[in-house]
């Protein structure tokens, strides 16, 4: 089995021995990504890129879902960084404040989505249709470091106050969330995320129909109590 090359180029250095890094790639890097927490970390993760490396990253995993409440948009979003950044801190160690402030500050931004849209999944979905991108790459050599839907999504992020979303720090975010599937098609990884992006279709299809049908369900039952209720009025 091919473990990604490209995904080594993509992040920048040589695959290393490292069994969390293999794992994310094997189990995370690439899977279709709907649930809100989840997308706000790997968003978090992505922009600490512009000063940590992934191996890095990974194994100070734990670390960064202490200090960010594992990602809950609403607790990070009240979070003070002059208080979890103190010199010493386990903040202070992960990121700048620069970062630090990005991150809540990005929590912030997520919760106005949330609000506005219901879900930031809806929100960041919705730039794809609700359908992963698979690339179909043949070589490392093709896969971009950012295209024109990042640079659309990261314009609309830092419009709406998102800091340290840049378009390559988005097209990060989109390969690791599975919005785009940029695995070779000789990883083995390609066809597991192609399948995970086709269940999520359908399974979202399936709730649709459900909603649908529960919808008209209600409403045929709201008609037949409306009936009888014109009917004992008219007796």
């Amino acid at each position: 089995m091919l473990r990604s090359y490209q995904f080594s180029l993509l992040i920048g250095f040589v695959l290393p021995k490292d069994p969390s890094y293999a794992a994310f790639h094997d189990e995370e890097w690439g899977v279709p990504v709907h649930d809100d927490k989840k997308l706000f970390e790997l968003l978090s993760l992505c922009t600490a890129l512009a000063e940590l490396s992934w191996p890095t990253i990974l194994s100070k995993r734990h670390m960064f879902r202490e200090v960010f409440q594992n990602f809950d948009p609403v607790a990070v979003s009240k979070l003070n960084e002059k208080k979890i950044a103190p010199p010493g801190s386990p903040a202070s160690t992960l990121l700048s404040e620069v970062k630090l402030r990005a991150v809540i500050e990005n929590a912030r931004q997520t919760c106005k989505i949330i609000h506005e849209l219901g879900s930031f999944d809806k929100y960041i979905w919705g730039f794809v249709n609700n359908k992963p991108v698979v690339s179909q790459f043949r070589y490392a050599r093709q896969v971009p470091m950012k295209t024109s839907k990042a640079e659309v999504i990261s314009k609309d992020l830092v419009k709406r106050g998102f800091r340290g979303v840049g378009p390559t720090v988005v097209y990060s975010f989109m390969q690791v969330a599975g919005i785009t599937n940029d695995h070779l098609i000789s990883c083995f990884r390609f066809h597991d995320c192609v399948a995970a992006g086709a269940g999520t279709e359908k399974d979202d299809g399936l709730a649709a129909k459900t909603e649908v049908k529960q919808q008209l369900k209600d409403e045929t039952e709201m008609g037949l109590i409306r009936a009888i209720d014109d009917f004992n009025l008219s007796t």
